[in-house]
């Protein structure tokens, strides 16, 4: 566990590089909002499974299992053509989001004195890949997530509870 003059150099070296606490927040908020969409995705799985052990079928899955497993259930006639058709869209959008914020989770942050970057390990080549990272692109993925999860949620109460969609939202395709 951190010590609290650990905490207190942390937040000194934000006074006197501020670019770097908005970094950090900006990470945080975008963290926070694919954690946010994935809680939801396991929400609609234990849906679409049902009964007592729904909650099973999810324990340990990654958001990229839950998708597989959304797909393959809405695509067996689970739901509504319209719904899986929605639903196919937001997972397409979920999937391109969360291989966003992994490079963000998985990568190291290389900071220099003009800018920072993340760096990513390439699987192919065993090289490293680099790139650019800014507050305001992980501001708008943390936003893009916050309304994937939103999508999501009222995906699953109006096609699995009955619930009439809500007013300020629409489906993925309208």
């Amino acid at each position: 566990m951190a010590e609290r003059r650990d905490v207190t150099q942390y937040r000194r070296l934000w006074e006197v590089n501020p670019e770097q606490k908005e970094l950090d927040l900006a990470l945080g908020f975008m963290v926070h909002q694919a954690a946010t969409l994935e809680f939801f995705l396991h929400q609609t799985v234990r849906r679409l499974v049902g009964g007592q052990y729904a909650t099973l079928v999810t324990a340990g899955m990654q958001a990229s299992g839950l998708l597989d497993a959304i797909k393959r259930i809405t695509g067996v006639g689970a739901v509504s053509e319209e719904a899986a058709r929605e639903m196919a869209e937001m997972a397409g959008k979920c999937r391109v989001a969360f291989r966003e914020r992994n490079k963000y989770v998985h990568g190291i942050r290389v900071i220099n004195t003009e800018n920072s970057e993340v760096w990513t390990n390439n699987r192919r080549d065993g090289g490293i890949d680099q790139h650019p990272m800014h507050a305001e692109k992980l501001m708008e993925l943390g936003a893009d997530f916050a309304k994937l999860g939103s999508q999501v949620t009222d995906w699953y109460r109006h096609h699995l509870d009955g619930h009439p969609r809500r007013e300020s939202r629409q489906s993925p395709s309208h």
